[in-house]
């Protein structure tokens, strides 16, 4: 970032999440002069859901016809459950979409011409969806700015914001430029705009938050303390496990983790129940032909998987309209064996709490198995704290899996968990240097063809350019998977053209799940993108260098290219999103 940028007027974050997003925003003057109150000079707008005023709003997009904005969060839900049925068919109707971008295998794979299917399965190129969700979370952020502020409306204030967008610590680098993109789609330059990890933000938040207590277990941020922050969400779940330096800075102690095991999965559970007591086509029935109760009922469990859950039954409020479609709930319920653990009275689903619990069972396991795994690792030792923050912490039978599964270590669950990044991200974007340190998850480096040796490279790698035999698919390694690199640490490698009159050099970047690969066609290697190095001074011939400059310990990569003749910077094609 420039350093016009490193000095904004204000920090806003935007937290896309799955199930729900919101934004938030501090001032740099207050930020600065309220250094041991940075979390109440954060603000965060409230969102009308009705009956209620929530600090966010579901991630559901409507759009017209035209691909147009119409509107977004709980107004896109109201305004879309209220269409007619031909209405609807002209409309783009886009719910917790975020998770769309995974396949079946749980693998997040992204071009720019990935394509999101709507609740109709009509298609839209996915950046554009994030585009338009961005911008609209952008634009209520300028208009509410500027309707509590009016002193700085003068300003052109879109100049003068920093901008934050989270992201789960599992996306690569191609979703990080997706993220990019999409936000630059939506009116953000890049200049203005830093990546930030979700687990990193949380970890960040739990810096300013007051958890001390008598027993020093619970003092977190004391210097040399390691802990472990679970990131909850919707659709994902991270880990990352920090230590606290010295100069209060926060470094990673070993690469997150995570997966796609958020507590939309929970809602998958439940719907599968429903499917198999009415059966699916009913239900698929329901959706679209009463899409505002189908909205609703889904609302009213979101709200009954967060309570905490003191009776024997869980009772769920089902609509009229499923009731009046379906056939005997009673009697079907029998058929599928749930006659002693789930009952219909009324227009009430009563489920006994243990077949609730099982709701959570799939998911929950997952979690638990891969905490364990990051705690027994070699550089967890010294750990004894574990953060749960994000919104599926607020579930009661998560906190009590996590205690129980894990009784020798302090539990810690932050009022208000749900906000944790969103507040975090502010903060992030005001001292990005915070995080002083990261491990590095990959083995990164590029394709090259370097001379031949016999003996040493394999003759399936050889091949004759200009009369000279090289090697080709050469794994250039920048830095080894499992590295602590400080924030901004640099590599620096020079190259030279093969043909005398080449203008420019291009190389594959290559990640490798381990941690010396030889080859980018090894096992666990793949391409991720390509850089391209412009050297239009053709004088000197194959000669000649240019030097690729990484730089790693940010949230993103960066790449600088040089020419070695002249030492001027020269721009570099960093492209994650090549097809």
């Amino acid at each position: 970032m420039s350093s016009s940028i490193r000095k904004p007027t204000v920090v806003v974050a935007i937290d896309f999440g799955t199930t729900y997003s919101g934004y938030a925003f501090s001032l740099s003057s207050e930020f600065l002069s309220n250094k041991n109150d940075h979390l109440n000079k954060i603000v965060i707008d409230n969102w009308n859901s009705g009956d209620l005023l929530s600090e966010k709003t579901p991630t559901t997009l409507l759009l017209d016809k035209s691909k147009n904005l119409v509107s977004f969060g709980y107004e896109a839900e109201n305004d879309y459950g209220r269409m007619t049925e031909e209405e609807r068919n002209e409309h783009y109707y886009f719910r917790r979409f975020k998770m769309m971008l995974y396949d079946k295998d749980g693998k997040l794979k992204l071009t720019r011409d990935t394509v999101l299917k709507d609740i109709k399965d009509k298609e839209m190129p996915a950046i554009d969806v994030f585009a338009r969700s961005i911008e609209y979370l952008k634009d209520k952020f300028v208009k509410t700015f500027k309707d509590r502020n009016l002193q700085v409306t003068f300003l052109p204030l879109e100049k003068y914001v920093t901008w934050v967008l989270t992201v789960p610590a599992i996306w690569d680098e191609p979703a990080k430029q997706f993220m990019q993109e999409a936000a630059e789609r939506a009116g953000i330059s890049k200049e203005s705009l830093l990546i930030c990890l979700e687990p990193e933000a949380a970890a960040i938040y739990c810096k300013w938050i007051q958890i001390e207590r008598d027993d020093d277990a619970l003092n977190v941020m004391k210097p040399g303390r390691r802990f472990l922050v679970l990131d909850a969400g919707g659709g994902t779940i991270d880990m990352a496990m920090q230590e606290v330096r010295e100069d209060g800075k926060l470094q990673e102690i070993n690469r997150a983790e995570g997966g796609d095991w958020g507590g939309i999965f929970v809602d998958d559970e439940f719907k599968q129940m429903l499917e198999g007591i009415v059966s699916k086509p009913t239900i698929e029935a329901f959706r679209m032909k009463f899409t505002g109760d189908y909205i609703e009922l889904f609302r009213y469990f979101e709200k009954k998987k967060r309570e905490k859950q003191t009776g024997k039954v869980v009772r769920i409020l089902i609509p009229p309209t499923l009731l009046d479609i379906a056939d005997d709930i009673t009697k079907r319920t029998e058929d599928q064996g749930l006659k002693d653990e789930v009952e219909l009275k009324k227009d009430k689903l009563q489920i006994k709490l243990d077949k609730f619990k099982e709701f959570f069972n799939k998911v929950v396991d997952k979690i638990v198995v891969k905490v364990e795994e990051m705690l027994v690792s070699e550089t967890a030792k010294g750990t004894n704290v574990i953060i749960m923050v994000g919104g599926f912490s607020e579930s009661n039978f998560l906190q009590e899996r996590i205690k129980n599964s894990f009784p020798k270590y302090t539990v810690v669950i932050p009022q208000g968990c749900g906000l944790a990044v969103l507040k975090g991200a502010v903060l992030y974007g005001h001292d990005p240097d915070i995080i002083a340190a990261r491990v590095v998850k990959y083995t990164y480096g590029v394709g090259t063809n370097t001379r031949f040796i016999k003996d040493k490279h394999p003759e399936s790698k050889k091949k004759l350019i200009n009369g000279i035999e090289y090697c080709t698919d050469k794994f250039d390694i920048h830095v080894n998977k499992g590295t602590l690199v400080h924030s901004n640490e640099e590599t620096l490698e020079s190259y030279s053209p093969l043909y005398e009159d080449q203008t420019s050099v291009k190389f594959g970047v290559f990640v490798s799940d381990t941690e010396y690969p030889q080859y980018t066609d090894d096992e666990g290697c793949r391409e991720i993108g390509s850089l391209t190095v412009p050297m239009p001074n053709t004088a000197g011939g194959t000669r000649r260098k240019v030097k690729a400059k990484f730089k790693f310990g940010a949230t993103k990569i960066t790449v600088e290219g040089i020419d070695e003749s002249s030492g001027k910077s020269v721009d570099v094609k960093f492209d994650f999103l090549e097809d």
